[in-house]
């Protein structure tokens, strides 16, 4: 049973999220792709050109799976198949430069109205906000030595 504290997070958070919906809607406009797919592209830009199955593996999902998500993604122009010198039957995947753009553009998030609120927080309170939202979600994404995230795709 939630407490009406814990209750009372949870409404702020869904409403934080139905709030984030117009940089969701940006990002599928700009570039194509929902923001769920980001982590994909991120996950792909930190291992470089992979087989399918070792992206699949750093997914957890199957490998059926994730050449779905790669047609997907290779037919919005975001990663490039190609066959291996080596061994024809192996098939490696790496972002295109449009999928590194997606991932690197920060102006779709600074021109949100939710990334201009989130600018006019403190950084303490920007800090305490990424604190609580990545113990939520279980993810952290560092900041670089000015205090900013990398890319907007950023989990390094």
């Amino acid at each position: 049973m939630l407490t009406p504290d814990a209750l009372r997070a949870l409404r702020a958070y869904l409403r934080a999220v139905i709030f984030a919906e117009p940089v969701q809607l940006a990002l599928l406009r700009r570039h194509g792709i929902a923001l769920a797919d980001l982590r994909s592209l991120r996950v792909l830009r930190d291992l470089g050109r992979v087989p399918i199955s070792r992206f699949a593996d750093a997914l957890g999902i199957s490998r059926s799976t994730a050449t779905g998500l790669v047609d997907r993604l290779e037919t919005r122009g975001l990663v490039a198949r190609e066959a291996s010198s080596d061994d024809r039957r192996v098939v490696s995947i790496g972002l295109t430069p449009r999928g590194r753009q997606a991932l690197e553009d920060r102006a779709l998030y600074e021109e949100s109205e939710l990334g201009q609120r989130i600018a006019a927080l403190s950084p303490a309170q920007q800090r305490a906000f990424a604190d609580v939202v990545e113990q939520i979600i279980g993810e952290s994404i560092p900041a670089n030595a000015t205090g900013e995230a990398a890319t907007v795709g950023a989990e390094r």
